[in-house]
């Protein structure tokens, strides 16, 4: 009897003990993990989270060999969107000193954003940017039955994940609900609270389906991005960018797109 009260204490001490592991190092991944995310709602007046004050990623710290030029750049992009049914044209390009190049993706029949790419200058490996260009493209992104594909045609997520069924065929065409003119008025009330005064956000912008993405200025140079939800109007700086270099846009805006 002594033997079997031992056992059963000796359980309970391993479980009372992986618990208080599992809040003590799980418990602080997840909630670090839930800082890193900068989607931040319009209605929060906390606009800090620390998002537009340093940059979190720029994987080409460790590069050190020799860049690839820009043409070859473009005609690696150009086949990598000829992959999709709709005709997608490129729009704007960031050129940046430390991190991956940013192509901005239209339809050409629409006007309409499609896309948001990186492509490693070093490699030339051409990838769906992170963040909102995942998260709320609700015709591009991963959530829907379009799926991306790497070079070569493989889905960089596994194709689809979500099924056919999580978005309506429908919901891929409908408009945002909020307006450009409005999206930017957020994005505005955004960097005035959470970023310097000599920051601006320009006229125009970026429409995708589900989402807008506007330029940052200082002292009228693009200095960074952030997007806009489109349904929602919550806020998303794009962190994981450089130093911009140079900017060639060949987007015109309009504000009934």
């Amino acid at each position: 009897m002594k033997n079997t009260t031992r056992v059963i204490l000796g359980i309970g001490i391993i479980f009372m003990l992986s618990g208080i592991f599992g809040e003590l190092f799980l418990g602080n991944r997840f909630e670090s993990e839930a800082q890193n995310y900068t989607s931040i709602n319009r209605r929060n007046t906390n606009y800090m989270h620390g998002s537009m004050m340093f940059n979190q990623y720029n994987t080409n710290r460790l590069n050190t060999g020799e860049k690839i030029d820009l043409e070859t750049l473009k005609e690696r992009v150009v086949r990598y969107i000829e992959y999709y049914d709709e005709v997608l044209v490129i729009s704007d390009i960031f050129v940046y000193e430390d991190s991956d190049y940013y192509f901005s993706i239209m339809e050409e029949e629409t006007g309409l954003g499609a896309m948001e790419l990186l492509v490693n200058p070093y490699t030339g490996a051409v990838y769906p940017e992170f963040g909102p260009n995942m998260m709320w493209n609700l015709k591009y992104g991963m959530h829907n039955r379009v799926g991306y594909r790497m070079m070569g045609g493989r889905g960089m997520m596994g194709g689809n994940n979500f099924g056919s069924d999580y978005f309506s065929a429908s919901q891929y065409f409908e408009r945002n609900s909020i307006t450009l003119k409005d999206a930017r008025n957020i994005a505005k009330d955004y960097i005035e609270i959470s970023a310097s005064k000599s920051y601006t956000i320009p006229e125009g912008g970026h429409e995708f389906y589900g989402y807008y993405t506007f330029h940052i200025l200082e002292k009228n140079e693009t200095v960074g991005m952030l997007s806009v939800n489109g349904i929602t109007g919550d806020v998303w700086y794009h962190d994981w960018h450089g130093t911009v270099s140079e900017v060639i846009d060949d987007h015109e805006s309009e504000e009934d797109h």
